[in-house]
């Protein structure tokens, strides 16, 4: 039996270790928020991305080197030379025109929750991505975002300029996003594949921490 001048020792101990436990959740539930915040932290808020001046460089001298052959098809009368040339000169022209702003247009931006690009009708959750694949194809960089069932697929609409930067959303063989640029930059600098699949695993992750954390917040 306890009174008030003297306790029961194992009421003490129950209020002892109830407390130490409490304590010790908190101290765990710390950690866990402090180590989310820490993923979340190795990203920018937002990033993003152009592609590169490959084809801003590379139109103008494809352009000279067929006018080159159109002058000189011209100057020994063969039709067939000239006409290809011309036909060359066309495309190397629209080349030219269509990335003269490469480098500098934003077609593509990254947050810690959710992936945007100009022709998605939109953005695709970080969270929904199972899978990343980067690749270079020599005058386009393709990104395969495979996505996990059940997640929402945006439509997308078709941009008419020779290797431009363009998103299509496809359902088949499996969900997924594919995205064709001329390279990638992010602030001024060029990106290798590596580095580019590097900065999407990164905001994947911090999509995943932010989710995580935002659902800690809740309970």
């Amino acid at each position: 039996m306890s009174t008030p001048q003297n306790p029961d020792p194992l009421a003490n101990l129950a209020e002892s270790l109830t407390r130490e436990h409490s304590q010790a959740q908190a101290a765990g539930r710390q950690q866990v928020v402090d180590e989310l915040k820490a993923v979340i932290a190795q990203v920018p808020e937002q990033s993003e991305f152009t592609n590169t001046t490959r084809f801003k460089v590379w139109g103008p001298i494809l352009l000279l080197g067929a006018l080159i052959m159109m002058g000189y098809g011209i100057h020994i009368g063969s039709n067939k030379m000239t006409i290809f040339a011309l036909v060359m000169v066309v495309i190397f022209l629209a080349l030219t025109w269509q990335h003269r702003n490469a480098g500098k247009a934003v077609f593509m931006r990254l947050n810690r929750r959710q992936l945007t690009v100009d022709t998605l009708s939109a953005p695709v959750e970080l969270t929904d991505i199972a899978e990343i694949f980067v690749k270079d194809e020599g005058m386009i960089t393709l990104q395969k975002l495979t996505l996990r069932p059940g997640a929402p697929l945006p439509k997308h609409r078709a941009t008419f300029q020779l290797f431009g930067n363009q998103a299509m959303a496809l359902a088949k063989p499996t969900p997924h996003i594919r995205i064709n640029s001329a390279g990638l930059m992010c602030n001024g600098r060029r990106l290798n594949i590596e580095e580019i699949a590097a900065t999407l695993d990164a905001y994947r992750m911090a999509a995943h921490a932010q989710q995580q954390l935002d659902s800690m917040q809740l309970r």
